[in-house]
């Protein structure tokens, strides 16, 4: 991919965004919501592709992977109010269809083109899927858009958590009530090093312990460094209830946190 390319994706996808601005309050702010998103993701990857030294073109697909993974998210919202994709359609397939049907992407080769779509397809997916077409190469950057996406909701979660309840986005966590206690299911796929299922949450603090529960399907050492740096984890751990399965769940997380750390150190 050329530089003119991606200035090219960039202006589009600037252009296609505002067509959904509105004079509705509720849309607009979720609209420039994800529109930051988007840029943070961006940023994001660009330090994950870099810790991993990856070729400058190499950095170009890797940003236009970035810049349309949410694609589909501003017609999702639009037109369904919300981001819960069981409750409207699935986004990144949304994403896929605009790609598709927009033509954007006819500029790159078929290889580049192919990466793109699949990373897009495939970036909020439970798990990596296991099919035909994989190639080492696409799974790295599936990999890279995976982590810098958790990487920027982890930000959002942590500080929608230290807001003041009238100033918190209802919409980062689908609506569900505020109410005591959390998911027996979600607390024990964190103690098995799993990643939670969203139709196992029923509370707002399932929703924050379904987000922590995302380091197990972290890939790369520099994104690790930066949620440590960045104390997303700390603060969203220590916004929950004081309660003896709380601290466990913390515990736990310091400790694969630290396990995580020493094979990195040890690699190195």
């Amino acid at each position: 991919m050329q530089k003119e390319d991606l200035d090219f994706f960039k202006k589009w996808f600037l252009d296609y965004v505002d067509q959904f601005s509105s004079p509705e309050v509720f849309i607009q702010e979720n609209v420039k919501l994800k529109i930051e998103h988007t840029a943070r993701v961006c940023e994001n990857i660009l330090l994950l592709a870099k810790a991993e030294n990856v070729e400058e073109k190499d950095y170009r697909l890797a940003e236009a992977i970035a810049l349309f993974h949410d694609l589909g998210r501003f017609e999702q919202f639009t037109k369904y109010r919300t981001f819960k994709d069981s409750e409207s359609e699935d986004h990144a397939l949304l994403g896929v269809k605009i790609l598709e049907n927009t033509g954007i992407l006819s500029i790159l080769s078929p290889k580049e083109k192919d990466i793109i779509l699949k990373a897009v397809e495939y970036h909020n997916r439970m798990e990596i899927p296991e099919c035909t077409e994989t190639t080492t190469e696409f799974l790295f950057y599936l990999k890279l858009i995976r982590d810098a996406d958790k990487l920027d909701i982890l930000k959002l979660v942590s500080e929608d958590c230290e807001k003041e309840e009238e100033l918190r986005n209802p919409v980062l966590e689908f609506n569900i009530p505020d109410t005591p206690g959390c998911s027996e299911n979600i607390v024990e796929d964190i103690l098995n090093n799993r990643m939670s299922k969203l139709a196992d949450a029923k509370n707002r603090n399932d929703i924050k312990l379904l987000r922590l529960s995302w380091i197990f399907d972290i890939s790369f050492p520099a994104a690790f460094s930066l949620l440590r740096e960045r104390g997303y984890l700390e603060i969203i751990l220590y916004s929950m209830p004081e309660t003896e399965e709380m601290q466990m769940v913390r515990e736990h997380i310091e400790s694969y946190l630290n396990a995580v750390e020493t094979r990195a150190e040890i690699k190195l």
